[in-house]
């Protein structure tokens, strides 16, 4: 009987954490009992070639552009600080359990995804696959939304925005959701001696679900640490400096006479028709999910798409159940998680993360099912995921930080222990199990003899 195929489309958080999970439940090799002998372990061994104990094996891919996991939660300090930021890259071949035969990894773009098959970019590479798990994220524009595709090309980007940051006098980040406004603490706490301009079009930063005594909060501790933010006024022109025009907001004097306002790099012109002079400019202008919801091709009857916001999704992603299946009784198969799901108000690395895990238990739990049921129709109980608050804690350079959760503003000591040195490097890492292999996870409800 050939293996069960199971595609994963999209790494990172969601996706390499339904990889760990479908390892854990489908190839991992369960403990020893009393009757085994002490040299049956929890290792890297060839589980399925069996059938994972006697039934259907299964065959995994994972399908990512890149050759590692990136922690992108720590992007903005690696800016600031290179030698930091080369350890947010882990590459896979790093990574013991991905190694295991039953798991293929295809380094390649995701062109279209059909009903059974997700097609590449190099021509005429197509995956057929028996469950989908789509976990392709949001784009964003450079240099956060890095295009590095192995870990020597990520770090050469980091020492190219390091070296323009360094040089600069004064630094302008467009754009205050929670990246621009760590973006512009990172730089103002490593480099207290240059201006830092944070520019965002509303008249408070940090869309979303927020209060607006907490985004009041956010702008509160910019301003203490020396960032300059400037609120209300949309980045309507960027060109190349300097401008002749009188109503220029120049950066403050220094010493060094080789940065004067004529050798400015950037000129941004504000709606208000003000000028902004920088050397340097980074853009956080968030995400967009067009481009990768234009990949799925899933056709929808009239009673998946009541809201005519599209097939299988809408402005804010695609609509997933609470299973994580995609939502339309025509794919049960498929699954999605992630950024690029409309699941949650505000979308972060540990939701991302959870929606893997809840993906990867349920394919199992259906793998397991079909092995047990001897190919007759049976009927498999899913798991549900629980729908969380919502929730952010922003970083705000070493020091500051602030936390909302639902619709209480944390106190900064209550905070305080969720908070790491290492932007939660060490935790991800852990998390997903990127250098130790997963214990077998046989918790799933359904009997595996």
């Amino acid at each position: 009987m050939p293996p069960i195929r199971i595609v994963v489309a999209g790494g990172n958080y969601a996706g390499l954490n339904a990889v760990r999970h479908l390892y854990a439940t489908l190839i991992a090799s369960p403990p020893p009992s009393s009757a085994q002998t002490s040299e049956t372990t929890n290792t890297v061994v060839d589980q399925v070639e069996d059938g994972n104990s006697g039934g259907n094996a299964v065959e995994i891919t994972l399908i990512d552009k890149r050759d590692g996991f990136l922690h992108y939660i720590g992007i903005t300090r690696g800016f600031t600080e290179p030698e930091f930021g080369a350890d947010l890259w882990v590459p896979y071949a790093t990574v013991p359990w991905l190694q295991h035969p039953s798991i293929k990894i295809r380094h390649a773009t995701v062109t279209r995804i059909t009903p059974n098959e997700v097609h590449l970019e190099e021509a005429g590479a197509v995956v057929p696959f028996d469950y989908l798990v789509i976990a392709l994220g949001e784009t964003r524009a450079a240099p956060i939304g890095t295009d590095a595709l192995t870990k020597d090309q990520f770090v050469a980007t980091l020492g190219a925005v390091h070296r323009q940051i360094r040089q600069a006098r004064t630094v302008a980040v467009v754009g205050a959701g929670a990246v621009g406004i760590e973006m512009a603490a990172d730089i103002k706490c490593d480099f207290e001696e240059k201006r830092v301009i944070l520019a965002h079009s509303r008249a408070l930063p940090l869309p979303g679900p927020f209060k607006d005594e907490f985004r009041q909060q956010v702008v509160g501790i910019l301003e203490s640490i020396g960032v300059d933010v400037m609120l209300g006024q949309r980045v309507i022109e960027q060109v190349p400096g300097p401008s002749a025009d009188g109503n220029v907001i120049t950066p403050t004097p220094t010493t060094d006479s080789s940065n004067d306002e004529d050798g400015s790099e950037y000129m941004l012109t504000l709606a208000d028709g003000r000028k902004i002079a920088a050397d340097c400019v980074i853009r956080c202008l968030g995400a967009e999910l067009d481009s990768n919801l234009g990949l799925l091709e899933l056709p929808v009857d009239d009673d998946d798409n009541k809201d005519n916001s599209g097939p299988i999704f809408g402005p804010s992603g695609i609509r997933v159940r609470d299973t994580m299946q995609v939502d339309s009784d025509r794919y049960p198969h498929i699954y999605a998680c992630g950024d690029i799901c409309s699941r949650d108000k505000v979308k972060l690395a540990g939701v991302a993360m959870y929606g893997g895990y809840i993906a990867a238990r349920n394919i199992a739990r259906s793998v397991l099912a079909q092995r047990n049921s001897k190919n007759e129709s049976v009927e498999v109980v899913l798991e549900k995921g629980t729908l969380y608050p919502p929730k952010i804690l922003l970083l705000l350079g070493k020091d500051e930080f602030a936390m909302q959760l639902d619709q209480e503003i944390w106190e900064k000591e209550s905070v305080r222990p969720f908070v790491y040195d290492d932007m939660g490097l060490k935790v991800s890492v852990e998390g997903l199990s990127l250098t130790q292999t997963p214990e077998h996870d046989g918790d799933l409800g359904i009997s595996t003899d």
